[in-house]
């Protein structure tokens, strides 16, 4: 490759990433206010929920261990903090008290089950994070690459809870279409970003996993919208 195609390359990650910074700063505000809105989570799997939430964490690590660009580990503490909001949107608008008593109890244990491993991966964070020079010598690179994987496993995985649930309620009404929009966006920001700017491995595959899986969400929308006028 000659200096000046990776001088080609470098601008157009540099370019793509700042995009893409922009884009995550509001990524969750649609379905934060569409929460907010309806006062409900019904619709919203709480599954995917969980998945976003160890996935930030691990990329929140992965991110300050090897020292990323400032964008990368701005987007994913915001992203946490919108996640937080979330939480407490799925507590204070009683999800976990809607169906029978049964299924009400089994709800409250998985929701308490997943805040558990929420906050665990959150100290685990804070250690890295506090300690960060003197944690590397003890956390070889691979151990962050690790993570990074479960990350992107993370974004692989989450869309497929909410897929499940759309399907068998025959409704979207809970998840927010612009939410799903900026995704299949940010899946084409952070793809051209990882690969011009030769980032690790996890950061290049889990974008372009994700994409199909946003289109079929995006189908949904416009499929169950249809069904349910119906």
């Amino acid at each position: 490759m000659s200096f000046l195609n990776f001088l080609d390359l470098n601008l157009l990650g540099q370019v793509s990433l700042d995009i893409s910074t922009g884009a995550y700063l509001i990524w969750f505000l649609p379905q934060l206010f569409l929460n907010f809105k309806r006062h409900s989570t019904h619709g919203l799997s709480l599954s995917m929920h969980g998945l976003l939430c160890v996935g930030y964490l691990c990329d929140l690590v992965y991110g300050f261990g090897l020292g990323m660009q400032w964008q990368y580990r701005l987007i994913t503490g915001i992203g946490l903090m919108s996640l937080c909001i979330q939480n407490y949107q799925f507590l204070k608008y009683g999800i976990l008290k809607e169906g029978n008593h049964e299924k009400s109890r089994i709800k409250n244990i998985y929701f308490i089950f997943l805040n558990l491993i929420f906050l665990s991966l959150i100290i685990f964070a804070l250690h890295i994070l506090i300690f960060s020079k003197s944690a590397h010598s003890f956390y070889p690179r691979s151990f962050y690459d690790d993570l990074g994987m479960v990350a992107n496993i993370c974004w692989f995985t989450y869309m497929i809870p909410q897929i499940i649930k759309n399907y068998f309620s025959k409704s979207t009404l809970g998840l927010s279409p612009y939410f799903v929009l900026i995704a299949l966006f940010l899946n084409l920001c952070d793809s051209t970003s990882a690969w011009a700017l030769d980032w690790d491995y996890p950061s290049k595959i889990g974008p372009m996993t994700a994409f199909a899986k946003n289109l079929i969400l995006i189908f949904q929308v416009g499929y169950y919208a249809k069904f349910y006028k119906k």
